[in-house]
């Protein structure tokens, strides 16, 4: 009817349209009038169909049917089977049509648990462009009715993942206990437990959630067809934090002494620091973390050592082992030492001789004290060159070669005299 009203009320428009100019000739031509009208309104419906024609043809995506006047003894044993409907409607309006254009309802009114076969009725919801539904297809569908059951049954908390590392958690509290689960009697049988599933992987804070209710058999299947009053609940779990951290300075323990002469010039650790965990006074009390006693006696070379921490009671290490790598570097105190050291003639002519016995003189290395420690006198040469010397007294320069590892800080004399003579 509505279709009819539109097409009339458009027709109106355009005859009004038409016969306005034409109301003066009316007196003088009726019958020239009328034709005229007549023929104006037949082309503007030839046009009208030609550009938007309206068609009969099937809508393809299902439709949900709601069953309607359902006995508050009974529940529908679903699923219930959806349709499809064969509408008339004009091609610029069927490309934009979606089902929840259409309302399709089968009415149970009356009816006691049993199998049925019922007849669909489909409704427009949004009409459009002369929107009709023709059929329904099917016409009728197959209903079950069960008997109606309701229990209740209690809501158990299935918690995903833990707190992050150091937190604890309380047990889950749901806002409601249990739940009421209606529906066909066997559906409602298979119920065993309400499923609430909350997420609680790395909480650091108190979980406050509300979470969808899942009804479930005792195997953990899921049972459909029943429903659940109330569908969500809020569940909250108590989050507490009962291990505490804090990156600390890792303190080398060094005993004994390297060997004399030799000095601990660095010591290094890799890792310098650690990250411990504990309770919150013990973190607090702790700013370093020693380790076990690294022996020195009489070391002449660095000493590299793995040891572990002196960890107080109660901590752990975070993140890595509780061990450290300690190097030592060793290295020899270094000073001047001085010698009095003989002087040798070296290129003395085969026909020339020394007069009297050469001096000796006090010469100053500078090096490792080891090293110098461990010299003697003939090991430090002194030399004066005499290739090519006559006979007579001559000022030579004494040169000092210092053995490897030390350095001449200096010679006293530098220069001696020398008498030549002939032999």
């Amino acid at each position: 009817m509505s279709s009819i009203a539109n097409f009339f009320r458009e027709t109106f428009h355009v005859l009004g349209a038409i016969v306005r100019p034409a109301v003066r000739s009316v007196r003088d031509n009726t019958g020239l009038a009328a034709i005229s009208v007549v023929l104006a309104f037949g082309v503007w419906i030839v046009v009208t169909q030609a550009d938007n024609p309206t068609r009969s043809r099937v809508f393809a995506p299902t439709i949900a049917v709601e069953p309607i006047n359902v006995r508050s003894d009974v529940a529908v044993v679903e699923p219930v089977p959806g349709v499809q409907a064969r509408v008339t409607v004009s091609d610029s309006v069927f490309e934009s049509l979606s089902a929840g254009d259409f309302l399709a309802t089968v009415d149970l009114e009356n009816l006691a648990p049993g199998a049925y076969k019922r007849p669909v009725t489909i409704q427009v919801v949004n009409p459009r462009g002369g929107l009709r539904v023709d059929e329904s297809l099917p016409a009728e569908i197959n209903i079950t009715l069960a008997q109606l059951k309701t229990k209740n049954v209690p809501v158990h908390v299935d918690v995903n993942g833990t707190p992050a590392s150091g937190y604890t958690m309380g047990a889950p509290v749901p806002d409601n206990a249990t739940v009421d689960v209606s529906g066909p009697v066997d559906k409602v049988d298979d119920v065993t437990q309400i499923v609430a599933t909350v997420n609680a992987d790395a909480a650091t804070d108190d979980i406050d959630q509300s979470v969808h209710l899942v009804p479930r058999k005792g195997n953990g299947e899921l049972v459909t067809g029943v429903k659940l009053t109330p569908e969500i609940t809020g569940v909250r779990i108590d989050v507490k934090q009962q291990t505490f951290s804090r990156t600390v300075v890792i303190s080398p323990q060094i005993t004994g002494a390297p060997a004399a002469g030799y000095n601990v010039v660095s010591v290094t650790l890799n890792p310098p620091t650690v990250t411990i965990s504990g309770s919150q006074a013990l973190i607090n009390a702790t700013t370093t973390i020693p380790t076990k006693s690294i022996d020195l006696d009489d070391a002449t070379a660095d000493v590299i050592k793995g040891v572990s921490l002196d960890l107080p009671s109660g901590a752990e290490v975070t993140g890595g082992p509780p061990s450290v790598t300690v190097t030592v570097k060793i290295a020899p105190i270094e000073g001047t030492f001085a010698f009095a050291v003989p002087i040798t003639a070296i290129n003395l002519g085969g026909n020339i001789t020394i007069t009297g016995a050469l001096p000796t003189v006090t010469v100053t290395l500078f090096g490792p004290l080891p090293l110098l420690q461990s010299l003697g006198p003939n090991d430090i040469p002194a030399t004066v060159d005499l290739s090519g010397e006559d006979p007579g007294v001559h000022r030579k320069q004494v040169k000092v070669t210092p053995p490897a590892g030390a350095t001449t800080r200096s010679v006293n004399p530098p220069e001696i005299t020398v008498t030549l003579e002939q032999r």
